[in-house]
């Protein structure tokens, strides 16, 4: 609904709000349920969509579901999921971020692995067991699971050489302790030049909701996070939370670069498309 009704309400937001919300989106349509491996299939994951994930970045879904199938799994987007709850839990609403967990517990019940491309996803979902006894799941980042599970297809090249700078999103570096993994990744694709953000473990100011209720600091975090983006030279920043990539493409925009903002996935699958 808030998709929907955004390019109406745009004019009446907060400019804070205003700022970080994306242009576009996808407020209809939905992900297919079952996507079948190619080749010999090596298992099943279940993919969280999640929320703004869906709405505003679903490219981002589509090339997990793509990557992912062509990595030899077979690929199922439970329809009874929902919010991962990470918002609601950040934000001291515990007995909805109860009422969600056990939701998504039902959801991903007896799935052999729960892939998360959104890193405050991903890291608040592995900790469902401590908000809800019994609501375990075996939740990993997707670039994660596709370093430790390997892929079975080619990294391949990008059409044209590209700078690319890794943006460390915080619950992905310090809360999962992915680092390497993505890098890896990223740096096995043909075309591709991986660079370091000048101080690139710090915040960028997303953080949840604090870019909204804390826009002084949110703000000069986010400035910084972009002018050390812009120092790089890189013509596309790598972001794989997005939270993050809202908080990067405000900053990018204010500074009136041509940087992109891409889930590493989506760099993943445009070097592997066939």
């Amino acid at each position: 609904l808030a998709a929907a009704l955004a390019p109406l309400a745009r004019p009446f937001l907060p400019r804070r709000v205003r700022n970080v919300i994306p242009r576009g989106g996808e407020a209809f349509g939905r992900l297919p349920g079952v996507t079948e491996p190619e080749g010999e299939a090596r298992g099943t994951v279940a993919l969280l969509a999640g929320c703004v994930q869906d709405v505003w970045f679903r490219s981002a879904n589509r090339a997990t579901i793509r990557v992912l199938a062509r990595s030899g799994w077979r690929v199922t987007v439970p329809r009874g999921q929902t919010c991962c709850g990470a918002l609601a839990a950040h934000n001291g609403h515990l007995g909805a971020a109860r009422k969600l967990a056990r939701r998504n517990a039902a959801a991903f019940a007896g799935v052999d692995h729960v892939v998360a491309n959104a890193a405050g996803c991903g890291a608040h979902m592995a900790r469902y067991g401590e908000l809800v006894e019994g609501a375990g799941l075996p939740v990993r980042d997707v670039m994660a699971f596709l370093h430790e599970e390997g892929l079975r297809i080619d990294p391949g090249s990008l059409p044209q050489r590209t700078r690319v700078a890794y943006h460390d999103a915080c619950h992905a570096v310090r809360a999962q302790g992915i680092h390497h993994q993505p890098r890896e990744l990223l740096g096995a694709i043909g075309n591709l030049d991986l660079v370091e953000i000048p101080n690139g473990d710090r915040c960028c100011g997303a953080a949840g909701i604090y870019n909204v209720t804390e826009p002084e600091m949110s703000g000069r975090l986010m400035r910084e996070k972009a002018d050390a983006i812009a120092s790089t030279g890189a013509a596309v920043v790598a972001s794989g939370n997005p939270g993050c990539t809202m908080q990067l493409l405000a900053g990018l925009r204010d500074l009136e670069t041509a940087v992109t903002v891409r889930h590493p996935i989506e760099l993943l699958d445009a070097a592997t498309t066939r």
